[in-house]
């Protein structure tokens, strides 16, 4: 795709190729244990983000994010892979597997059901803007959870990542701005795209809502739940969730 920027990536392996796509505020080193226990089977591209690690540019408008990832992949010769991304990251897995041809999508404790998040961030929005970010920002780092992440992890995830305001609001530019009630179809429609397997990894056990929502969008579901993990589970659980995953990939590309 000319004259579409590329996002950073590292490349490592051999092999069928996952596409590892971190969330909002973190950087494609947070995969490394992933990479590490995945690497001597697939071939593990970690992405970074608009705006994180060493990519640069705006990630306020999602189409715009996909094209940079189609790129990108086109740019590396990778075609048909499994995409997999943590929480805002999944986000952006769903919309690149909305529009090109993967051989999956793993979604890591992202339940999808965007609307009651976009209004909560909409009461908060005057917080999140104002002078003093930090504190607005304190529950949303509470939920996500690094400090509950074991040593050496807690430290080596915490050094890779980039909380500021600049960057939160503008990956929250959408939610932000459009109302709840319409930004779940815009959601769900891409869910309705999507033809590949897909694997919901939770770090708890998955809520009958959430389970029900995507049963209801997508066709070739299945549910791995490590519950007590949290929101990082596959920092928590890395060589777990590696295997998780290896299955998930082998067994969908054995019966494409």
């Amino acid at each position: 795709m000319k004259d579409v920027e590329l996002l950073a990536y590292d490349d490592a392996g051999a092999g069928p190729p996952l596409v590892l796509i971190h969330g909002l505020t973190f950087a494609r080193q947070t995969w490394a244990p992933i990479v590490d226990a995945l690497a001597d089977r697939f071939r593990c591209l970690s992405i970074d983000l608009p705006g994180h690690g060493a990519s640069t540019g705006s990630g306020a408008e999602p189409a715009v994010v996909v094209d940079r990832l189609r790129a990108t992949l086109e740019s590396a010769g990778v075609s048909r892979p499994v995409v997999i991304g943590h929480s805002a990251g999944a986000l952006v897995a769903v919309g690149y597997a909305a529009q090109h041809a993967v051989a999956g999508v793993v979604d890591v404790d992202q339940p999808l059901l965007v609307g009651p998040f976009a209004a909560l961030l909409q009461q908060r929005e005057g917080a999140l803007r104002g002078p003093d970010f930090a504190t607005a920002f304190a529950p949303f780092e509470q939920s996500i959870g690094v400090h509950l992440l074991a040593e050496p992890e807690r430290t080596r995830v915490a050094a890779t990542r980039r909380v500021e305001q600049d960057l939160v609001l503008d990956h929250w530019a959408l939610p932000l701005s459009t109302p709840p009630a319409e930004i779940q179809p815009l959601v769900d429609a891409m869910l309705d795209a999507i033809d590949a397997p897909f694997l919901y990894v939770s770090g708890e056990e998955v809520p009958p809502p959430v389970r029900d929502h995507l049963a209801a969008h997508l066709r070739r579901l299945e549910l791995v739940a490590l519950p007590g993990s949290g929101h990082l589970v596959h920092l928590a659980h890395p060589r777990r969730f590696a295997e998780a995953v290896a299955d998930f990939a082998t067994r969908r590309r054995r019966h494409a």
